[in-house]
């Protein structure tokens, strides 16, 4: 028996057009769950950590627990009282030193300790000082206005009750607020 060719090649070309024909549901499906797969990944794939939060609160207990803080150093025994304040130990050039940052443009705090009321006839016992003032008054503006976005900046406030210490010795209780100002941009400006 004798074959033709063109007879060969027209039933191959068919072929191939079936297979190709086929093959075109496939590429779609494949399209689809490569799309399906990318949306998912993107969904749970999280890169923004918003850590403004923990990093003033990191802040905050280290003024308040850690040497060098606001704590009252006994300068005697070097030792230093968490939640016992001196305000006449407090100055903001201190608290610079003690928590030192190079070129500190993340971060700034207002500490305002004071006692809740005041008798008639005792001295006052308010103190504000300053972490990083430079850039808290830079900051500080911006936060009455309320900017928000990347231009913004984002306060966080805590209030503790504590120990003040007298400049006679004597203690009583009193209260430390501590306002946290860091801005809200994506890099820290230089």
């Amino acid at each position: 028996m004798v074959v033709d060719k063109r007879q060969f090649a027209a039933g191959r070309k068919g072929i191939m057009s079936f297979n190709f024909l086929v093959m075109i549901p496939r590429i779609i499906f494949l399209v689809i769950m490569m799309i399906v797969c990318v949306i998912l990944i993107r969904m749970f794939l999280n890169n923004k950590f918003d850590v403004t939060d923990i990093q003033s609160e990191v802040l905050i207990d280290g003024m308040l627990y850690g040497a060098g803080g606001v704590g009252y150093l006994d300068p005697v025994t070097g030792r230093t009282y968490p939640e016992v304040i001196d305000p006449d130990q407090l100055n903001s050039y201190e608290l610079d030193n003690t928590l030192y940052y190079p070129a500190n443009n993340i971060i700034s705090a207002r500490i305002v300790v004071g006692k809740g009321t005041l008798l008639v006839g005792e001295p006052s016992l308010f103190r504000a000082v300053y972490y990083n003032k430079e850039w808290y008054d830079n900051w500080e503006p911006l936060l009455r206005w309320n900017i928000a976005g990347i231009g913004g900046v984002k306060d966080y406030t805590r209030e503790f009750p504590i120990i003040l210490r007298r400049p006679d010795g004597s203690l009583t209780s009193g209260e430390v607020h501590f306002q946290v100002i860091q801005p809200r941009s994506a890099r820290a400006q230089r």
